[in-house]
């Protein structure tokens, strides 16, 4: 916000107001919003949205359970993230919390869950980490990775001149949120990017 961003919480997209080559609003819950750019990041949902506006996007939501657990003992958690490469959970300190995150599901947009999808998480988690929590307390959560089919997210122009696409970036968005919000930077700005675009820029 010292930087001039607004955020606008609690907001619906509605759509978008389409006007020759160009955007002209997002059409939102609290009215128009207007600019120079437009920008698609709606994780999963991104394909649909883009779809409706003639932009093929292969972005499939793939479900991932997460635990998150109050270390009773944080000397005996992890000092740093790592991985179970034999049952594939990962797992990252973050405070006096400790996360786990698992598994790739196919289920459409479904983020239903039952406490039993996370018994191989947790299970983990004392194998790894004897007595550092209690997994009564963990709360559990499941949420949709946006993947693309290459496992390459796709960023740049589409379709219309001030139209952009950042999405597809599967379970490391915010490994590569900075760089790709950089690589997007001076895409808009006709800057050269600082990687090679070819295989990310949307439709190469």
């Amino acid at each position: 916000e010292k930087l001039g961003v607004k955020f606008l919480f609690g907001t619906t997209i509605q759509g978008l107001d389409i006007e020759g080559d160009r955007v002209r609003a997002v059409m939102t819950s609290a009215g128009p919003v207007t600019g120079d750019a437009v920008v698609i990041s709606m994780g999963p949902e991104s394909g649909l949205f883009g779809r409706r506006y003639g932009i093929d996007l292969p972005v499939y939501p793939v479900k991932g359970y997460t635990a998150t657990i109050p270390l009773e003992d944080e000397s005996k958690g992890p000092t740093m993230g790592g991985a179970d490469e034999d049952r594939l959970i990962g797992y990252s300190r973050l405070g006096n919390r400790l996360r786990m995150s698992s598994t790739a599901e196919f289920t459409g947009f479904d983020r239903s869950f039952k406490p039993g999808d996370f018994r191989t998480i947790l299970e983990t988690g004392k194998d790894l980490f004897p007595r550092a929590f209690d997994e009564k307390k963990a709360v559990l959560w499941a949420g949709l990775r946006p993947m693309m089919p290459n496992s390459v997210p796709v960023i740049g122009q589409a379709k219309y001149r001030n139209l952009y696409l950042d999405t597809g970036h599967g379970h490391v968005g915010w490994t590569m949120a900075c760089g790709s919000g950089q690589f997007l930077a001076d895409v808009v700005a006709g800057r050269k990017p600082q990687i090679d675009p070819l295989g990310l820029l949307y439709g190469t």
